[in-house]
């Protein structure tokens, strides 16, 4: 089979294709799905738009309001993520991979990939985000569900051959000349197009004249006998660019439940009630006249008669029409909205809305802790599984270039910049060491000097080696809605003092480092005579216990 083939039959059955989940214990009642048309109707119902009528119909949309109520309540930012080294190594170099992580983040915009990641989440239920390279730049890209192709039945797309549709114009197209294969051959067959289809191939494939499979990676325009190769190379599996996220676990179907998905069949009953009320109020409005004069009988006086005519009879009278089916519709329309708002979890304090006047403050604060609390699931989920992307994909490749003469500028704090200088220092009589020379005070003095001078006239930088991320790592999830957990920190601050007031000693173990570094606290922050301070009012005194914080006033106040 030719790979244009291979490519033709996996988008022709997903185009086609209805799965088939079975619901229920007894698997009595099966339920055909079909993705493709799935994500068309959340397209339209985005849009306020009817799938099957092109009309002055109204559209009472439901889902694009509590979609942003939803995604805020699963978002991340780019401070929920901290680098932190594991074991025993050295605390610089743990500090110095949160200085090149923040700075990735910044350049990469990568603050506006996780919103954009929890919107598309709260729409579609899953999503699909690409690994790319551009300028030796790795960043995360979003992939339009409409331009992929690949069984509907798996639970993780890195498991599915996967094909995605690109459309290119004839400028786009010339700028892969060179990168590409027969470029100029596709502008020649497509002269005059202002966009050109290419389709990217990632998946297993026996290739001619082999018999076994292998993880292709292949770029192509057309089939059959106007298939035409661009790109073609042999990688493997762990190499597809392709990261989904899905809010909820796998029922059978790839693509999850959204807002959108959810609020369907009460889309279309709201849609029902507000185009019948829209009806009836239209015939209310009509002025209708009734007369038991024979000569008027079975005519239309308003169309009938002449402007300005006057129409003479006895017991002309208005029929009084109304819209008695207003209070039912009214109730209705409420019940739908809040069956809407348990539905998308997303009540009215969570939507910003006012507590009836009155409402005591800590009820509001339960309420809120509660409702935010049914996120913590989908929230918790999202981040793992990009922590797990950045560790394992985005950073070690950022890592390699990090080691090109790069260097980060010490700037953070005093104690920073004092440590780090002190680092310089050491380093200099380390090297003095290695010769044989024998360290004295006046060396070291002379040292100092050195390195002041150097620092006036280069600054304070960490530069990167070779060696200097070459240590295990990992990245701690700590989502809150502040740039850092003030409460958490202010806490493990305050038991790293109790700890040092208690033995000062404590300070120089390794486990101790471990227990700072792991809650974002660099251990040089306390100088030795801020320890010796400290042992001295332990001795005298009792430490002060810490004040636990109201966490239920602390939700509340977010509201």
């Amino acid at each position: 089979m030719n790979i244009s083939d291979k490519v033709l039959e996996i988008v022709s059955q997903s185009l086609g294709g209805q799965l088939e989940l079975v619901m229920g214990e007894n698997n009595l009642s099966p339920l055909l799905f079909n993705q493709r048309e799935n994500i068309r109707r959340i397209n339209f119902y985005l849009a306020s738009k009817y799938l099957d009528r092109d009309d002055d119909a109204l559209f009472w949309n439901l889902s694009n309001h509590r979609i942003s109520h939803f995604a805020k309540n699963i978002d991340l930012d780019t401070k929920d993520f901290l680098p932190y080294g594991i074991g025993e190594y050295n605390f610089l170099q743990s500090w110095a991979l949160r200085k090149k992580f923040t700075e990735w983040c910044r350049v990469n915009s990568f603050y506006l990939t996780l919103n954009d990641i929890s919107e598309g989440l709260a729409t579609y239920g899953s999503i699909v985000w690409k690994r790319c390279k551009e300028n030796g730049k790795t960043y995360l890209e979003e992939v339009k569900l409409d331009n992929l192709y690949f069984d509907q039945a798996i639970d993780k797309i890195r498991k599915a051959n996967i094909v995605e549709k690109h459309w290119l114009n004839p400028n786009e197209l010339w700028e892969k000349d060179g990168v590409w294969n027969n470029v100029r051959e596709v502008l020649k067959a497509e002269k005059g197009s202002n966009k050109i289809e290419i389709w990217e191939y990632w998946g297993w494939y026996i290739k001619n004249g082999k018999n076994t499979p292998e993880y292709n990676h292949t770029i192509g325009y057309g089939y059959g006998d106007k298939f035409i190769n661009l790109w073609e190379e042999t990688v493997k599996d762990d190499d597809c660019p392709y990261y989904d996220f899905h809010l909820g676990r796998y029922r059978g179907r790839w693509q999850r439940v959204g807002v959108v998905e959810r609020l369907f069949p009460y889309q279309e009953r709201i849609n029902q009630l507000v185009n019948q009320n829209a009806q009836a109020t239209d015939i209310a409005s009509l002025l209708l006249l009734r007369t038991q004069d024979s000569e008027l009988d079975g005519g239309n006086v308003l169309q009938g008669a002449l402007n300005g005519q006057i129409i003479n009879s006895n017991d002309l009278q208005q029929i009084a029409i109304d819209n008695r089916g207003l209070t039912a519709f009214i109730q209705e329309m409420q019940l739908i909205e809040n069956q809407a708002d348990k539905v998308c979890l997303t009540p009215d304090i969570v939507q910003g809305e006012q507590s009836p006047s009155g409402t005591p403050f800590r009820t509001i604060a339960v309420v809120n802790s509660n409702s935010k609390g049914a996120f913590t699931i989908y929230k918790q989920s999202l981040g793992e599984n990009i922590a797990k992307i950045l560790i394992e994909d985005i950073i070690p490749s950022q890592a390699k270039s990090w080691s090109k003469e790069e260097f980060i500028e010490m700037a953070e704090d005093d104690k920073d910049i004092e440590i780090f200088d002190q680092v310089l220092v050491d380093k200099e009589l380390i090297k003095e060491q290695e010769k044989g020379v024998l360290l004295t005070v006046e060396l070291r003095d002379r040292k100092k000097a050195l390195v002041a001078d150097s620092i006036k006239k280069k600054g304070r930088r960490v530069i990167v080696d070779d060696s200097l991320f070459n240590f295990k790592w990992g990245i701690k999830m700590t989502p809150t809605n502040e740039s850092v957990d003030k409460a958490a920190q202010n806490d493990a601050m305050f038991n790293a003092l109790q700890i040092q007031g208690s033995n000062p000693a404590n300070a120089d173990t390794p486990l101790f480092k471990q227990y700072l570094e792991n809650n974002g606290i660099s251990y040089w922050k306390l100088t030795p005579k801020q320890q010796t301070n400290l042992q001295a009012e332990a001795g005298s005194q009792a430490m002060p216990q810490a004040k636990q914080p109201d966490k239920l006033m602390a939700q509340a106040s977010q509201v």
